[in-house]
């Protein structure tokens, strides 16, 4: 973090919990039981981010939207994301609620998703809850135009899928991989630009993003549709692509939507 941005603590101070006890020297950050991965700042009990290294000017935002986990169990995943930090973006890792994974005894203590397309509340309510960690690394950031895109994997690939194509959340350009939609497409969304990354091994999920891309094609969706060998799991690989994808956006918005 450079020198011309002020300590988070002391800027955040409402929006992140931070307080001074009598004869602190410095304000402090109330504790919480963190999960944040390694490499992470925690900002709300339920969201982390990790800054970029060096100049942060214009420094796009990517949130990421994991896939289910219990408790701590998702560090290749994070390490993947992480990664990003090394490419200029700053990453946001909210997270999913316990219990929200109800459907099978074996996960009903994970953290998920909301995935019942008509309960329009809770999903806006979750995206709402993004908000603080938001402000904070943007302001956290060296001024700029921060553009805002969504990765998202798994069960958070059917989330992002719906919040994308119901206009629940504002972001350039959106990356799924190996998720599905929950309903179709709404008609009156502005369509963003969206790539599909798919595990042609996933017996599970890969149906579901090819029935995604035939119904994007259907309704004109930009998008690209990019099946890869292997299981189901978030690669390194996946992440680079995406990456590639969303700075490609940056450069030229009006691009169509590619697999390189």
């Amino acid at each position: 973090m450079n020198g011309a941005r002020l300590a988070p603590c002391v800027l955040l101070a409402a929006l992140v919990g931070c307080k001074a006890g009598e004869g602190d020297a410095a304000p402090r950050m109330i504790a919480h039981d963190s999960w944040c991965p390694d490499g992470f700042e925690q900002s709300t009990a339920e969201a982390c981010f990790a800054l970029p290294a060096g100049e942060t000017k214009d420094a796009p935002i990517l949130l990421y939207l994991h896939g289910m986990f219990k408790d701590h169990e998702a560090k290749e995943e994070w390490a993947a994301v992480h990664a990003a930090t090394k490419r200029g973006f700053a990453v946001v890792i909210p997270r999913g609620k316990r219990g929200a994974c109800a459907w099978k005894a074996d996960v009903k203590d994970f953290f998920c998703w909301p995935q019942e397309p008509e309960d329009t509340a809770e999903m806006k309510a979750t995206v709402a809850e993004w908000d603080k960690v938001l402000w904070q690394v943007d302001a956290l950031l060296d001024p700029g135009k921060h553009r805002r895109y969504v990765l998202a994997f798994s069960n958070g690939g059917f989330f992002a899928e719906h919040l994308a194509t119901h206009g629940l959340f504002d972001a350039q350009a959106w990356a799924i991989v190996n998720g599905g939609a929950l309903v179709p497409p709404g008609t009156k969304t502005k369509a963003t630009p969206m790539l599909l990354v798919a595990a042609e091994d996933d017996k599970d999920q890969a149906p579901r993003m090819k029935e995604l891309h035939d119904t994007l094609t259907k309704v004109g969706w930009p998008h690209a549709y990019c099946p890869r060998p292997g299981p189901h799991g978030l690669t390194p690989e996946d992440v680079d692509q995406s990456l590639r994808f969303f700075r490609r956006d940056a450069t030229d918005a009006k691009a169509a939507p590619s697999c390189k």
